[in-house]
């Protein structure tokens, strides 16, 4: 049996994430957000904040899954070129990993994101996402 050296930064070991698979790494609060602070700037910028809430997020996801699957990029193309329908996938695919790594099986928080940003409330489903990011991360303030 040997036993998990790890340094700063290095993922837990195998097993003891939420799911009880896959790396897990320790919590920090570089993902954290307020959330009052950024849908007030969402509101005051007229949503051209949402463009840096939506990278953040990617970037948090990302990492909390252990891997590159949300492209800032390539989310922007695709929502341009298909006039937003990729951005409600998007949302609702965002929503549903994050539920899975809360461990909350059978959660309907993608689809709450899916109709939020069906019905013009993105910035409520991406409210909720960062509410759970920041939950991952050991912060249940807003």
């Amino acid at each position: 049996m040997s036993t998990w050296n790890a340094g700063p930064g290095a993922p837990f070991p195998p097993g003891s994430g939420p799911m009880g698979s896959g790396p897990r790494f320790p919590p920090s609060t570089e993902h954290v957000r307020n959330i009052a602070l950024d849908i007030v700037l969402t509101i005051l910028t007229l949503g051209l904040f949402n463009l840096w809430v939506q990278h953040r997020q990617m970037v948090a996801v990302n990492a909390m899954l252990g891997q590159q699957k949300y492209s800032f990029w390539l989310w922007l193309l695709l929502s341009l070129i298909t006039c937003g329908i990729y951005h409600i996938y998007h949302e609702y695919r965002k929503s549903d990993d994050l539920s899975r790594l809360l461990g909350r099986q059978g959660s309907n928080d993608g689809l709450v994101s899916l109709l939020l940003t069906i019905i013009g409330l993105g910035i409520i489903s991406d409210a909720i996402q960062q509410a759970r990011i920041n939950e991952f991360h050991g912060s249940t303030s807003l």
